[in-house]
């Protein structure tokens, strides 16, 4: 504590963009990172680049871009990030909707539902959100075919499969559509999206459409499990790379890669990591196994045999598009059903944007993007409504890191 009689003396720290220790810091860390990225995910794959593009199926699109034109609806979700902490706990808000996408550009659009996740831990409220978003884009996908059945295709952003836990493969035989937003077991969530899921997929087998996962941000490693067997030193050089990194090296302008069934290369995928992982998530990964190979019997449950029998008939494909890309790189789609790739493909080939998505799943993004100033519209409102319900309310709702208050008022 200073005296009154003490000086406070030295120079005044600017944190600013203009700050020149932090930009030495700054060139220091750029150049750390580019020789990471550039020695463990570059280099691999390039060095080998020619024994991976053996081991997969490659096909050239040779076709010419498509007359007249395709009319595609697609379906995305957004929710707030970071999510809002509060005096009470943690709390989310998810928007969905669609777009249709013709030749001369967005015919419809519709905000289908905005959901809010309130809990007591940032860990589940942000479990919960991600699942709960997807079942909502199944949802839109479904009241977008309700009332656009004229529609040659369906994009949904993100994977088609959240298949990561027991519960997708026991989908739910009765939702109640009020309840949902009360939901607090995550398990029940992801068995409630599953059945969604399977009446989008048989919605759209009625109206004869394909149905496609466009995925951004790919995690998934079924490169390095699909030429396990065939290579198996490059298969483990290749198990720290994600799909995207790799076959946007393999991949030429205009070249696809096709893996024919989602349901064969996920059960291979497991039965690998099962042999790396720990002894809890090794049992979570064989109560899956097990499952997937009860659905091929003749003792499978009908929820169990319809997850299995759609994710055999989706295959996992990875383009490069003919047009050119801010960001060049390789896209993922997972196309129901696998007979449908060659109108998928001729389609995005010459309809993507420099975003590296298929255009329509850019103009899906736009339209429900939640953008900085409209949580802080949403944070005013709460602080509103909070005074109508009485004053007391406001101490819950009030903002428990002030200091970052900036992101929301």
């Amino acid at each position: 504590m200073l005296h009154e009689d003490e000086e406070i003396s030295g120079k005044s720290i600017e944190l600013t963009d203009e700050n020149p220790e932090l930009t030495t810091a700054l060139v220091e860390a750029a150049k750390d990172i580019v020789n990471k990225v550039y020695t463990n995910y570059a280099r691999p794959v390039l060095e080998n680049r020619d024994k991976i593009r053996r081991f997969l199926e490659i096909r050239k699109f040779s076709g010419a871009a498509e007359n007249g034109g395709r009319i595609v609806v697609a379906v995305d979700s957004t929710w707030s990030k970071p999510t809002l902490e509060i005096v009470s706990g943690v709390f989310g808000v998810i928007v969905s909707g669609y777009v249709v996408v013709g030749p001369s550009g967005t015919s419809s659009y519709e905000i289908c539902k905005v959901s809010s996740i309130v809990g007591n831990s940032e860990r589940y409220v942000n479990t919960a959100i991600e699942v709960y978003a997807k079942t909502l884009e199944y949802d839109t996908a479904l009241k977008a075919l309700n009332k656009h059945s004229y529609v040659d295709m369906v994009m949904v952003d993100g994977s088609l499969y959240f298949s990561t836990r027991p519960s997708f493969f026991n989908p739910a035989k009765n939702v109640d559509e009020n309840s949902l937003e009360n939901i607090k077991e995550i398990d029940e969530l992801i068995s409630i999206g599953s059945s969604k899921l399977l009446r989008l997929l048989r919605k759209a087998s009625g109206l004869e459409l394909p149905v496609v996962g466009v995925v951004k941000r790919v995690a998934s490693k079924f490169i390095a499990s699909y030429i396990e067997g065939l290579n198996n030193e490059l298969a483990r050089l290749l198990r720290r790379l994600n799909d995207k990194v790799i076959l946007s090296y393999v991949l030429e302008p205009g070249e696809y890669a096709v893996i024919s069934s989602y349901l064969d290369i996920f059960k291979k995928h497991l039965n690998i990591m099962k042999r790396s992982s720990k002894a809890s998530k090794q049992k979570r990964i064989q109560t899956i196994l097990d499952m997937l190979e009860t659905c091929s019997s003749d003792n499978a449950v009908d929820g169990l045999k319809n997850i299995c029998d759609v994710m055999r008939e989706t295959a996992i494909v990875f383009y490069k598009p003919v047009s050119d890309m801010v960001y060049p790189q390789a896209i993922r789609l997972d196309v129901y059903p696998r007979s449908r790739i060659e109108d998928v493909i001729e389609y995005v080939m010459h309809n993507t944007s420099q975003n590296a998505v298929p255009i329509p799943i850019d103009y899906a993004d736009r339209f429900v993007r939640l953008e900085t100033a409209s949580l802080k519209r949403l944070y005013r409102l709460i602080m509103t409504y909070g005074i109508e319900v009485g004053g007391d309310a406001l101490i819950a709702l009030g903002l428990t890191n002030p200091q970052k208050s900036y992101l929301f008022t």
